[in-house]
Order: C-alpha cells, then sequence, then structure tokens
C-alpha cells in the first residue's frame, strides 16, 4: 500500500481531540447529591467521543490517499498493437468533395476521421494503441495503452485544429519510438492518416528504413484525395525521386520490404471502407500485460466516515429534555 499524500498523518493527534474537551452542555443543580447516577448517558458521552474520534480519523486517512499495489494482469485476445499517425494539418479540416446535385459540402475530413476511428477503438477491445499527431512536427498523443479514456482524448486532440505543414517522416519516427517501451504482443502496426505528403530528407527516410524493419512494424496509409488531387494509384510511372510528393512517398513506402499496404478516400464512406479493411487483416492473438491499478482505500474511509456520522446523529438524540417549572 501507498500513500499519495503522507503529509496529512501529521494530523492524527486531532483524532483525540474529542477525550480532550469537555462538553460545556449540562445543568445546574443545588445539591449535587440529588442527583442520581446516570451510567446510561456517561456510555452515551462516551459513545459519541467514540464516534466523533472514528470520524476524524477516516477523514484524515482518507486525506493521505492510501492506494492498494498496482497489479500486473496478462491477458490474451485478438488484435495488435498499433499506432495511429494523424495529420493535424489546416486541410484536414476542408470538407469532403460532397455531392454535386446536392450543393452541399461533404463532411469535414478530420471530423470523418475522428468519428470512424472512435468506432474503430471501439470495436477492437483487446487492441493496444498509441496517438501521434504531426503538422510541422510529431506531436505526441499518448503512449501504446488500453486505456480507453487516454485514447479518445489523444485523437480528440488530433483531429483538432493545426497549422499548415505535413511532416509525416516526423509522425512516423515518432510513432515508431512508442514501440521502444513496449514488449511486441506479435503484431505491430502504424495506420497513416493524412491529405497530402511532403518530401522526406534522405537521413528521415534511412532512419523510418530502419525502424520499421527492425522493430517488424506493418504499415497502413490512407490518403485523404480531394477531387483535384493525383492518385497513387494511376498508370502513369513516374521515375524514382520524381513526380507528385504522394507518388513518390508510395514509391518509399513499397521500397522498405516490408507489409503495406495504401488506400485512397475522397469521401467518408471510402475512409470507412479502408478502416474496416485494416480491422479486418490487424485480428490476430495476441499477449500482453496490463497494469491494473490498486484499490483506492480513500473512498471506502469517506463512505465509513459518512455512515459514523449518520450514526452520531441518531446517538444524539438519545437525550431527555429537563422539565422546567412553571
Amino acid at each position: 500500500m501507498s500513500l499519495s499524500a503522507p503529509w496529512a498523518l501529521l494530523l492524527l493527534p486531532l483524532a483525540l481531540l474529542p477525550f480532550w474537551l469537555r462538553s460545556l452542555q449540562g445543568q445546574r443543580y443545588s445539591w449535587l447529591e440529588m442527583v442520581p447516577a446516570d451510567p446510561f448517558s456517561d456510555n452515551i458521552v462516551l459513545a459519541l467521543k467514540v464516534v466523533t474520534s472514528l470520524i476524524l480519523l477516516s477523514i484524515i486517512l482518507a486525506l493521505s490517499g492510501p492506494q492498494g499495489s498496482d497489479k500486473v494482469v496478462q491477458r490474451v485476445g485478438k488484435g495488435a498493437q498499433t499506432v495511429m499517425v494523424i495529420d493535424r494539418s489546416v486541410s484536414m479540416d476542408h470538407p469532403f468533395a460532397g455531392e454535386a446535385t446536392s450543393g452541399r459540402a461533404g463532411e469535414i475530413k478530420s471530423g470523418a476521421a475522428r468519428r470512424l476511428i472512435t468506432h474503430f477503438i471501439d470495436s477492437r477491445p483487446d487492441d493496444m494503441m498509441g496517438v501521434v499527431a504531426f503538422t510541422n512536427s510529431a506531436l505526441y498523443g499518448v503512449k501504446i495503452t488500453a486505456n480507453r479514456d487516454a485514447i479518445h482524448a489523444a485523437i480528440n486532440a488530433a483531429t483538432s485544429a493545426g497549422i499548415n505543414q505535413t511532416n509525416i517522416g516526423a509522425g512516423i519516427t515518432q510513432a515508431a519510438t512508442l514501440f521502444d517501451s513496449i514488449q511486441s504482443s506479435g503484431s505491430r502496426a502504424i495506420i497513416l492518416l493524412s491529405d497530402g505528403a511532403g518530401k522526406l530528407s534522405p537521413r528521415v527516410m534511412n532512419r523510418i528504413r530502419d525502424e520499421l524493419k527492425k522493430k517488424d512494424i506493418k504499415l497502413y496509409w490512407i490518403v485523404l484525395r480531394e477531387p483535384d488531387d493525383v492518385s497513387i494509384f494511376g498508370k502513369r510511372v513516374f521515375e524514382p525521386g520524381r513526380g507528385p510528393a504522394a507518388i513518390q512517398l508510395d514509391q518509399f513506402f513499397k521500397s522498405l520490404k516490408i507489409t503495406y499496404k495504401a488506400y485512397e478516400a475522397d469521401n467518408p464512406t471510402a475512409l470507412q471502407n479502408a478502416i474496416q479493411d485494416i480491422d479486418s487483416r490487424e485480428k490476430n492473438v495476441i499477449q500482453y500485460a496490463v497494469t491494473v491499478p490498486g484499490h483506492d482505500y480513500a473512498r471506502d474511509l469517506i463512505i465509513v466516515a459518512l455512515v459514523l456520522s449518520l450514526g452520531m446523529l441518531v446517538i444524539k438524540n438519545f437525550r431527555v429534555n429537563t422539565w422546567e417549572s412553571a
């Protein structure tokens, strides 16, 4: 057991205050011999002091924050260790093309990404996930974890507004480092979601190549296209190092000699289909350790103090009022 605020134990002597202080409540009598012995009242007074002392003791111990020891639990499920790498550039706040006949703009790309990724996370309870966003540099979201609340918070942050730059290299290298602090479960993947590419320097390309191969990480790239963007699946062939940035990045990923698959999505439905395909591919048997927080005894102590307070109110009602003469 550990204490988050051990300094609170310095207040323990306050629990003895009920025994140090005397009650001022009483009656005046001209002759004490006429007052009969009243052991019942004496016991009630003693009980009140004991209960008050226990209430103070419970509150002080609760303030010290007693916490049970964490436990490491081994779990087995179907899924993967996945890191979401999400483009946070300003263009992600542009809408999809929408329906030309309706005259209405489509759903904003970042909003669709948030909605569909959230569903993806909720549908895979055995996955451990991390989140990295990127604009002009990588933005750490959350480490690889099974804590769904932390993952959802990181996804919401990663799909908020950013600036007008796209540094994919920083995002991927940052994502690869998240696997350093966790034991491999047998299946590792990076899901890159962006609406642009950008150029990679030779140094960054070499680092990405080394990191993904050494750690056996699969790579999935979902390209959120706009109608006028060049398709990475086009028939036109470009020489290595030439052509649009998206084509060059796709060629580089293909040269890594790892499991790699690219998708293009120009509407929310296509994005959903891409995520569903990744979901079907990453369902391997995995075993991983989860740290379960120890029991929080502070809550129990507060409940004890509340129950004792109610009990003290009941005891206080055992009081006989004197008859005043007319």
